[in-house]
Parts: C-alpha cells; sequence; structure tokens
C-alpha cells in the first residue's frame, strides 16, 4: 500500500486537523508510516504562534525532504497562511494547503500529486476518525477561529474569524469514537468558552449546554476541556462541573500569559489579575482535587520586574498546579511587534528559567498529592525498552502503569503508592 506520514507542530487543533487529513487520504488507498519509515506522501501540518514554532515546522519540511526525494510533500497550516512564499520556495514542497483548504484537501491533493492519487477513493471507507496516531484519547474540534485579536497573537490573522461546529456534527462525531473504542475526548478549539449555536438547527446556547448535551446523549466516560479563557468560564459551567459526577475531567488549562493586569491590558487580554484568581478559585471550589494548568508569556515588551514579580507571585500563590512558559518573539503584524519597549534576550531567558523552575516544583507537589488516591487513568503509550505503559489520569497526572498492564483504550483505576518528580506510579484496582 502507498505509505503517508502525517506530521504535526502545535495545538491539539492542528492535531485533530492532522488525524481528519489523514481519514480522508485512507480512501484513496494510503496506509499511515510508522515513524521514521520511508513514505509515498508527506502531510506537514504546521504551526506559526512562535519564531520556535516556524522552524519546527521547516525542520520538518527538510527531513521528509531528505527521507524520500521522490514523495509528494504537501504543507498545510497556521505557517502556510502567515508566509506561504518562504514555504513555497523550500526545496521538495509539491503543494501548500491553507487552513481554510484543509477540508477540500481530497479534492486539492488528485489534481496536484495524480501520480499518488490514481484510483477512486473507496465510498466504503468510514468517514469517521477512527484513530489518532497511536494515541488512546482523541481530540475533537468544536470551533476554530479568534476574535480577541490579542496584541501579541497572529492567530487571528491565519485562522479566522470565530466560528464553531454544529452540535449535531459534534455529538455524531462523539459516538463514533465510542464505537472506536474511546472512552475520553478531549474538546478543543482557540476560544471555545465562547461556544454557541442559538440559531442551528440543534440550538445550543453555550458550552455547558454543548457538553450537558455531551453528557445526556452519548456513551463517552470522560470530556476534556483543552485550554479556555478564564473570562468565559460562568456558573452554568461550573455548577454542571461540580455535578459531572466525573464525566468532566478535574484538569482545567486556564490561559494566563501575565499576572499583571498593566501587562493583560496592553495584551489587550480581556480580563484581569482579580478576575483571573476569581474564576480559578471558583474551578477549585466546584471540584476541589481539580489540577489546574496556565499559559504564561514573558518578557512583553514594557514588562517591568514589578509585572514579572506579580506574574510570580500569582504562580506561586497556591492556585495554580504547572505552567507552559514562552519567551515573547515579535509575530509579524500583531501590534505589539510595533511596541518599542522591547525586553534584552537575556532578561527573558533569565525570567523564562525562574518561572520553569517554579513550574517543576508546582508539579512535584502536585504530584505528591496523590499518593494514596485512586485515579483513572488511559494508557497512552509504551515505553519500548522499559516494557511499559505511561498514562494520563483524569486530573492530568503522568502515570508509570505496572509492566503486567497490556495497554488499550479503556479506563483503568490505578491507586499510587509513589511519587517521582514528573510522574506517579501505583497498582492497579
Amino acid at each position: 500500500m502507498k505509505k503517508v506520514s502525517v506530521q504535526t507542530t502545535g495545538c491539539r487543533l492542528n492535531q485533530y486537523e492532522s488525524e481528519r487529513i489523514a481519514t480522508e487520504l485512507y480512501r484513496f488507498g494510503f496506509e499511515r508510516a510508522k515513524k521514521g519509515e520511508r513514505a509515498d506522501l508527506y502531510i506537514i501540518n504546521t504551526c506559526t504562534v512562535t519564531h520556535r514554532a516556524d522552524q519546527s515546522s521547516r525542520n520538518l519540511i527538510r527531513r521528509a525532504a531528505r527521507q524520500n526525494p521522490s514523495a509528494g510533500i504537501v504543507v498545510a497550516g497556521c505557517y502556510v497562511d502567515s508566509d506561504p512564499e518562504t514555504i513555497a520556495g523550500m526545496e521538495g514542497v509539491d503543494v501548500i494547503i491553507k487552513n481554510a483548504e484543509k477540508e477540500s484537501i481530497a479534492e486539492i491533493l488528485p489534481r496536484h500529486l495524480p501520480d499518488l492519487f490514481d484510483t477512486e477513493p473507496d465510498k466504503n471507507c468510514s468517514p469517521h476518525i477512527a484513530d489518532f496516531s497511536q494515541h488512546n484519547r482523541a481530540w475533537l474540534k468544536i470551533s476554530d477561529g479568534c476574535n480577541q485579536w490579542c496584541s501579541f497573537c497572529i492567530l487571528p490573522q491565519v485562522r479566522g474569524k470565530l466560528h464553531h461546529r454544529d452540535a449535531g456534527e459534534i455529538l455524531e462525531e462523539i459516538r463514533g469514537l465510542v464505537d472506536a473504542g474511546f472512552e475520553e475526548v478531549v474538546l478543543t478549539g482557540l476560544n471555545m468558552g465562547y461556544y454557541q449555536r442559538r440559531k442551528a438547527e440543534l440550538p445550543v446556547k453555550n458550552l455547558a449546554a454543548l457538553c450537558r448535551m455531551i453528557i445526556d446523549e452519548t456513551d463517552i466516560k470522560r470530556i476534556r476541556l483543552s485550554s479556555i479563557e478564564p473570562q468565559t468560564v460562568r456558573g452554568e459551567l461550573l455548577k454542571l462541573y461540580a455535578e459531572s459526577d466525573g464525566r468532566i475531567c478535574r484538569h482545567w488549562h486556564l490561559s494566563l500569559q501575565s499576572g499583571s493586569s498593566r501587562i493583560l491590558k496592553l495584551m489587550r487580554r480581556p480580563y484581569d489579575r482579580e478576575i483571573y484568581i476569581k474564576r480559578v478559585a471558583e474551578v477549585k471550589s466546584a471540584r476541589p482535587k481539580t489540577v489546574i494548568g496556565a499559559d504564561v508569556i514573558v518578557g512583553f515588551p514594557g514588562e517591568t520586574d514589578k509585572d514579572f514579580n506579580e506574574t510570580k507571585s500569582l504562580a506561586e500563590s497556591g492556585l495554580i498546579d504547572y505552567l507552559h512558559v514562552f519567551s515573547y518573539s515579535d509575530r509579524h503584524n500583531t501590534a505589539s511587534a510595533a511596541m518599542t519597549d522591547k525586553i534584552q534576550p537575556e532578561i527573558i531567558k533569565e525570567r523564562n528559567a525562574i518561572l520553569a523552575r517554579i513550574s517543576r516544583r508546582l508539579r512535584r507537589e502536585a504530584l505528591r498529592r496523590q499518593v494514596g488516591q485512586t485515579l483513572g487513568v488511559i494508557a497512552e503509550y509504551k515505553q519500548h525498552d522499559g516494557g511499559f505503559h505511561w498514562g494520563i489520569s483524569d486530573n492530568y497526572i503522568r502515570v508509570k502503569l505496572p509492566p503486567t498492564y497490556a495497554g488499550g483504550r479503556g479506563i483503568v483505576n490505578v491507586k499510587i503508592t509513589e511519587a517521582y518528580d514528573d510522574h506517579v506510579a501505583g497498582v492497579i484496582v
């Protein structure tokens, strides 16, 4: 069979779209290449949120061209939308696909790569995603685009305006994932906290109503909310979370970016420090053992020592359990790129290191709190040399599963007996 290698940089939204693309290609007789295996067709689904993401995307393109110079190379995603000239000029690239064209990729590629698409698509091949590239948890896109236009962010330029998928389509896809054996689905979108489809055939007024519909009308065992904006966390969603009896995971990633209200205003974020603290406290009050993660940008133009110390104090407040720390970098045509009060690279590097150390400590403390608890865990991948599986719990704790466990998509209950620097271990009960 023809081999396709689908490689992804960036967020879960990209990961979902990569699996959607792969599902479309299976109809044309393609088989997924294993990691490191030479392929006939390479799909590189790119990210452009930082300069490092751009570089990672270019590296994947070059690696594909080296691995099989005669293969077809297709580059898709956000980096294509932000800098199509650079991508089109790279050696080996045959086709570029913008974000808006991803859903039409099965119509576009046969026109450009006829030698690889020399058969009619199999109409009996299921249109539903049945596999997530060796992952046992499924991602599901419920919305795309963003209307916020934060001063540092390029994503509204490359993803377009906020729009939401129809609830009926979401429910149908979840039912298909359940039939394929998945027991967790991760809802994802750039700004999914604003989800609504009031005028659709199946009207839904907000994210809480969508989650309630998923709980009531599908057999998925647990829903995970990926990154969500703190200002969108309202009473109805919190009430559902408290009453969900474990169907909504005890893990929320509430985007922060800065602990300084002054910097948040410069960033054009629609909340301040006090609102963030209030929302996190409300989530933890709804279910006290919830694990909270946060994105933080260090070195935003104009960030003083006082501003950074406000971020540091919030990180150490006990409300947050881990951080994703990013160093600020200018993105083309964003408002912050035109700001003049830039921070020196060595200061950005130092601040990043400080918050990374805090995050590691917070994570260790969160891991220690799990000892004696029983967690619902799904195996993620197998450590080939050690013969055991790593898993993820409902509260986003990394768990080393016993060597006797065979893996799979099902939830297994593990009583935690030991905590280490970056994971916990236990026995299956």
